[in-house]
């Protein structure tokens, strides 16, 4: 019977290792942990190794490191692209240094938050990465506090304002002057009326943003009309691409009919544009759009969305490494790193 045969049989152990090798199991031990032993020994039990293809047991690593090689990366909606994106920035860095990436879509819940913090610590992840869309007394309270047992990074902008008082990890996008200057881009184009579609009032995340839409209208001597802006009460039970057809349709039935509608996320941009193609509204023509976020889909739909451009994967990999520091002892240190947001011209403009 040949060697494979052999090990498809049972299962390898580092007994078996040990005795190919014709060492100890302490001998192969030190071995797999750099630890010092001969150069004739340390030949032996690699031949060993990969003429058995013996694979250690994470298991038993993990009891040794008391480490579970494992992250969680929180989020609040896993049908938004610009999180699929971000997952495989952060997994790329973390799974080149042997982690796992565990994924929580929290569905925009405090409740589902913190409910899952709670399992993914009884499961001894070793780091979380905090996205949300929206945060609360309680569940500011609740990450602040776990962010000082378990390491984290945050990436929400609304936790900008704890970053010098609770010395916490962030990696955000700014949304005020990006917008304010899309706006103004807006503005130079001739577009007059320009409207909003935005989340509802509780999102934290896109309040930013919104704001720069304020102070761009100011900034171009247009009055701020709460007709042209759509803004749903929460709770919000459509999805976002439901919401953004619903603003659309919202808006266009305004006593001011838009000239150019602006929104807080790519979704929301796609949701109006089906709406406005449905009722032969061409676009950029009549109506012009600018989104947020770039996620890849800005540049699939016809005409392409211009649309203010956060660096997702580089705000996913920055986070990942931050972490990555956290965890291997490189740096202890919290840092914030805010990016800007680029305006990308496109078809709807």
């Amino acid at each position: 019977m040949d060697q494979d045969s052999i090990n498809s049989e049972k299962l390898v152990t580092i007994w078996d290792v040990a005795k190919l090798a014709g060492v100890s199991k302490s001998t192969v031990s030190r071995v797999m942990n750099n630890g010092p032993v001969s150069d004739e020994a340390r030949k032996a039990v690699y031949d060993a190794i990969e003429e058995l293809n013996y694979k250690p047991s994470c298991f038993a690593k993990n009891i040794r490191t008391q480490r579970s090689m494992t992250i969680a990366l929180m989020i609040p909606d896993a049908s938004n692209l610009f999180y699929t994106e971000m997952y495989k920035a952060v997994e790329k860095v973390i799974f080149e240094q042997e982690y796992m990436v565990i994924i929580c879509d929290t569905q925009n819940s405090t409740d589902y938050e913190i409910k899952y913090a709670q399992k993914l610590m009884d499961r001894k992840i070793d780091g979380l990465i905090y996205c949300t869309y929206k945060t609360s007394e309680r569940s500011e309270k609740y990450f602040i506090n776990l962010s000082k047992k378990l390491p984290m990074v945050f990436m929400d902008f609304a936790f900008s304002k704890f970053i010098k008082k609770e010395n916490i990890s962030l990696v955000a996008t700014e949304g005020v002057e990006s917008t304010r200057s899309a706006l103004k881009f807006l503005y130079s184009k001739g577009r007059r009326n320009i409207a909003y579609i935005n989340f509802p009032n509780d999102t934290q995340i896109t309040i930013p943003r919104f704001e720069g839409y304020k102070m761009g209208l100011a900034d171009c001597g247009l009055p701020f009309r709460e007709e042209l802006v759509y803004w749903p009460a929460p709770p919000q039970e459509l999805d976002v691409l439901e919401l953004g057809y619903e603003g659309a349709k919202t808006l266009m039935a305004a006593k001011e009919i838009p000239d150019a509608i602006m929104v807080a996320a790519d979704p929301l941009a796609i949701g109006a544009m089906k709406y406005l193609k449905e009722q032969k509204i061409r676009i950029p023509q009549e109506l012009s759009i600018v989104g947020f976020d770039n996620n890849n889909v800005s540049e699939l739909i016809e005409p392409n969305l211009s649309t203010i451009a956060q660096p997702i994967e580089k705000m996913g990999t920055r986070a990942a490494q931050m972490l990555l520091n956290k965890l291997n002892g490189i740096s202890n240190r919290n840092e914030s790193i805010i990016f800007e947001g680029e305006l990308i011209e496109r078809g709807t403009t």
